[in-house]
Formats: structure tokens, C-alpha cells, sequence
């Protein structure tokens, strides 16, 4: 079944102040932009704290009605914000075969306990970020960089549409610096 003909469930993995719960919610923007059928972003939401293990679901179809609510368990892509995570095992174990990876990574990660037929695509997200000066007070601010190396990924959504979606949600003033690390993650996203 191709991703226009099916629910496609998406799971974010990311550290608390990494962004990935926003990151959700503006995908699900997006995608709604582009005239997918259905969209629902779901946070997991806890005792959160920043650094701590956060997730965020998205689920979007191209032409069917999403009936489910609940969290993503074998997701088709998987944003991996922080590389330390893939080493918890609930989050490995979630790695299935004929997923697809999108890994904040400036260089290859170790694939020897991974399934074979996975998909792994890296973008120095952190990297874009601190070159672009993308920070608050605990570090990079990671979703609008990885959003980009997603939309280049699967194609759901071009720059434009980030474009627009970034600016009814963050306002002209904040644009500019948002598209700038967009658009590097756009342009640099590769498959491992």
C-alpha cells in the first residue's frame, strides 16, 4: 500500500526542551497545508523535564479518515532527536523493519543492532542550529531544522509550505531565522 492509500504514523523521540511535541503539531500544520485528507498530532505529555525522554505522535493520510487516537506503536518514520536515545530499548525496539529514520547526526550512526531493511537518513540538526545561532537557554531548538530534513525526505511538504506555517504560527519577525534553518536541513538531509 503507498503512503497516499494509507494512514502514515509518524513518532518523534527527542529530549525535554528539544522541541519534538511543537515539532508534531506544526507537521500536522503542514501536511493539513499540502490537503491531506486527516491529520492529528498527539503529544505524550508527563512529568516532563528538560532533558528527559519526551515523545510526540503524528498521523496523517492522504485520503483516508484517521480513526484512531491513540500513540504511534509501528510508526513509518521515526524522528530521532537525540542519537543517545536510539540506546533505550523500548525506543530500539520500536525500529521495525521497513521503517524510515530521520537521525540528528553529523556523521553515521552504528547500525548493527538496527533491523537490515530500514531507511536511515542524517541531518546535523544541532550543528545547523548552533550555526545559525536556532538556540534558547538549553540548547538548539531542533524541530523546524528536523521538519526540514522531513519534508525533503518524503516530499509531504516543500519549503513554501513550512514557510507559511512558520509564519501564521511564530509571526513575520521570527521568519527569517526559522527559514534559514529550514532550508539548511532542506538542502543537507542524506541518506546513510
Amino acid at each position: 500500500m503507498s503512503d497516499n492509500e494509507k494512514i502514515v504514523e509518524i513518532s518523534m523521540h527527542c529530549r525535554g526542551g528539544q522541541t519534538c511535541i511543537t515539532a508534531s503539531q506544526l507537521l500536522a500544520e503542514m501536511a493539513f497545508e499540502e490537503g491531506f485528507k486527516d491529520i492529528i498530532a498527539i503529544p505524550i505529555i508527563g512529568a516532563e523535564r528538560r532533558g528527559a525522554p519526551i515523545q510526540a505522535f503524528t498521523k496523517v493520510s492522504k485520503s483516508r479518515k484517521i480513526k484512531t487516537y491513540d500513540s504511534v506503536v509501528n510508526p513509518d518514520y521515526i524522528f530521532m532527536f537525540d542519537i543517545s536515545l536510539l540506546y533505550i530499548p523500548r525506543i530500539k525496539n520500536s525500529i521495525k523493519e521497513g521503517v524510515t529514520l530521520i537521525v540528528n547526526s553529523p556523521d553515521p550512526i552504528d547500525t548493527s543492532d538496527l533491523p537490515n531493511n530500514i531507511k536511515i537518513f542524517l541531518v546535523d540538526a544541532t550543528g545547523i542550529c548552533i550555526k545559525r545561532d536556532f538556540m534558547h537557554s538549553s540548547g538548539a531548538i531542533l524541530n523546524i531544522p528536523m521538519l526540514g530534513a522531513f519534508g525533503k525526505v518524503t516530499g509531504y511538504y516543500n519549503l513554501k509550505t513550512m514557510e507559511k506555517v512558520i509564519k501564521k504560527e511564530f509571526g513575520e519577525k521570527r521568519l527569517e531565522k526559522n527559514m534559514s534553518v529550514a532550508k539548511d536541513a532542506y538542502e543537507s538531509v542524506r541518506e546513510m
